[in-house]
């Protein structure tokens, strides 16, 4: 479990593949004008919403020029994403050792 003396720490994290729809859908964007603002295709977006690929610091720096919204933010719903799984299994393994 994390401290708690050193901020909020939520029993959550947010799927980074559940985030990027949602800023298309406040900003009025569909994924085909967001792909073309990268200057991509919607190939490694539709990914990322598909789950099946990670939000890299190169993607997180498309989504800061083509939403608006600071590439550390990307990273960081991707790395909250990540650690979750890992602190429960590491919780899992000492709840069962002692």
């Amino acid at each position: 479990m994390a401290d708690a003396s050193k901020g909020f720490t939520p029993d959550y994290a947010v799927s980074p593949d559940a985030v990027p729809d949602e800023w298309l859908e406040t900003r009025g964007l569909s994924r085909a004008e967001f792909a073309s603002r990268r200057g991509c295709t919607g190939k490694s977006f539709g990914d990322i919403v598909a789950g099946t690929a990670p939000v890299l610091s190169e993607t997180a720096l498309r989504f800061e020029k083509a939403l608006g919204v600071d590439a550390r933010i990307w990273l960081g719903i991707e790395s909250d994403y990540r650690l979750r799984p890992a602190r429960a299994a590491e919780a899992a393994a000492a709840e069962a050792v002692g």
